[in-house]
């Protein structure tokens, strides 16, 4: 006996596909969500591996004299390579910064360049997404003492700009990312209140201002130079 294959009606099909689209509004955002969260431990990840090959290197009996020295995070970031063989480009690019999507230069691979001792062009050239506080003491605290941030952080209000600009925040006004000495890294909406102060040097008082957290001497260089230094 042969039976008959039923087809499916008009209206089946078209219920399939608005359970269909139902569910796919209800899984979008946690999906985004979650690969938000992915990029953002990434990045927290290369933060702390970069303070703890400062740390290492430190604490190794290295001199600070010659990183001190560095007025650019390439130059710092190659001098640093140099003493600990931690040479991997990507670890100072963060790929969803908004420079880094707009920029059509390739990404390096390498920080320093073939003669092993300088930054290489392509790394030098290209957006990076922190920024390093240079001149700290191997005797600073090193659980509030901070050592590097992502790129954006206003030094007076403790707020990250928004993503715009050669100097914007790298994830806009939304926060950003605080790496302290000790390897522990924060992702801060805001400096100013709300559970994301800093601790003032030599003062014990919480702050917002994060060249107020750390001593004289000091001074914050990026991809550009110099953005502020405690003189």
């Amino acid at each position: 006996m042969k039976f008959k294959r039923r087809a499916f009606t008009l209206i089946e099909v078209l219920a399939v596909i608005a359970i269909i689209g139902i569910l796919s509004a209800l899984l979008t955002p946690a999906v985004g969500s979650a690969l938000g969260r992915a990029r953002k431990m990434r990045a927290a990840n290369n933060l702390r591996q970069i303070a703890l090959a400062y740390g290492a290197y430190v604490n190794g009996g290295g001199s600070l004299r010659e990183l001190n020295r560095c007025g650019t995070l390439a130059e710092w970031a190659a001098r640093l390579a140099v003493h600990t063989g931690v040479n991997d480009a990507s670890l100072y690019v963060i790929p969803e910064d908004y420079l880094v999507t707009s920029s059509t230069a390739p990404a390096p691979r390498q920080v320093l360049a073939r003669d092993g001792s300088s930054p290489s062009d392509e790394f030098r050239d290209y957006p990076l997404s922190f920024v390093v506080i240079t001149g700290l003491s191997a005797d600073d605290d090193p659980a509030i003492t901070p050592f590097a941030y992502s790129r954006g952080l206003d030094p007076t209000t403790g707020r990250w700009r928004a993503a715009d600009g050669s100097d914007g925040g790298v994830y806009g006004n939304s926060g950003g990312f605080v790496v302290f000495l000790d390897g522990h890294v924060n992702f801060y909406n805001s400096l100013d209140g709300n559970g994301g102060e800093l601790i003032g040097y030599g003062t014990g008082q919480s702050t917002a201002r994060i060249r107020d957290a750390v001593r004289k001497g000091t001074k914050a260089i990026g991809r550009s130079g110099v953005l502020w230094s405690n003189d």
